[in-house]
């Protein structure tokens, strides 16, 4: 009874970010970075109220006006929401939302946006043990197809995911998380017949030329487990970025790792490209 009668309160106030102009706000802030934290609040409200009014939908004896009512608020703001995170993915990464087709000797490697659909292939990827061991991950992180799928569609711009494709075949990912300029940065090749044939360097020189082409990243931060000597070895000698620190991490089985990380800046990068 009492989840009946605060509806229409909770109802109020989703119908409030656009009767009193909320999102429009949002909408008119010029910087980038202010305005995707004033959504992501926002979007962190609308999802908790939304549930709730869900839940009250299925009441059986709630009145199937103020269902259709309850659905239409629900509807018009997420769309809203949903038009004004795409709104930001093109202003704040012109770069990022077209297709990059970049060559690779006689063939083609290509870096393209994760969609939805591709949550296929990166849940096979990280159900997969060997694939996910370095990351702390020894059996796989038992994800599911339909998960992987609502991270893809509720992913943040700024919160970079790319699928690597040898010609058409998806054989890897690339990844940065980008906060204060900084870029958390993750990569695979996750189909074992493309490892160590140079894959993996070419999409990340080519995709931390993209990052430092911004004006939205200052630094690169890297992390790897301190077993993976291939990808030490290129961090510190290929692009020289610089070791700062040595954790130490549990996998999912419990056992103690090692990891290290490393950071690459701007300038640093520039540098290295005009001795290239």
């Amino acid at each position: 009874m009492e989840k009946k009668e605060n509806y229409k309160q909770i109802l109020d106030k989703l119908s409030a970010l656009i009767l009193n102009g909320d999102l429009e706000r949002v909408e008119k802030i010029t910087d980038i970075e202010t305005a995707i934290n004033e959504l992501d609040k926002i979007q962190d409200f609308y999802y908790k109220n939304r549930q709730l009014l869900e839940d009250m939908m299925l009441l059986e004896n709630l009145d199937e006006n103020v269902k259709k009512n309850i659905d239409k608020v629900i509807g018009d703001v997420g769309f809203k929401i949903a038009l004004l995170d795409d709104e930001f993915d093109c202003r704040g990464w012109i770069i990022f939302d077209k297709k990059l087709t970049l060559s690779y000797y006689d063939s083609k490697v290509k870096l393209k946006k994760a969609q939805p659909d591709d949550s296929v292939v990166l849940t096979k990827w990280w159900n997969d043990g060997k694939v996910m061991a370095h990351a702390g991950f020894p059996n796989g992180v038992g994800t599911t197809v339909e998960k992987v799928r609502a991270q893809i569609e509720n992913r943040p711009f700024y919160n970079l995911l790319f699928i690597i494709y040898y010609g058409s075949e998806p054989i890897g990912e690339i990844s940065a998380d980008i906060k204060d300029g900084v870029a958390d940065f993750g990569i695979k090749i996750c189909n074992e017949e493309y490892q160590n044939k140079g894959i993996g360097t070419f999409a990340i020189e080519k995709f931390f030329k993209e990052l430092f082409s911004s004006d939205i990243v200052d630094k690169v931060k890297i992390s790897t487990n301190a077993n993976n000597t291939r990808a030490i070895h290129f961090y510190k000698d290929k692009i020289k970025a610089i070791e700062t620190n040595h954790f130490e991490f549990k996998d999912a089985n419990g056992k103690n790792q090692e990891g290290i990380e490393f950071e690459l800046t701007k300038s640093q990068w520039k540098e290295l490209s005009k001795k290239e």
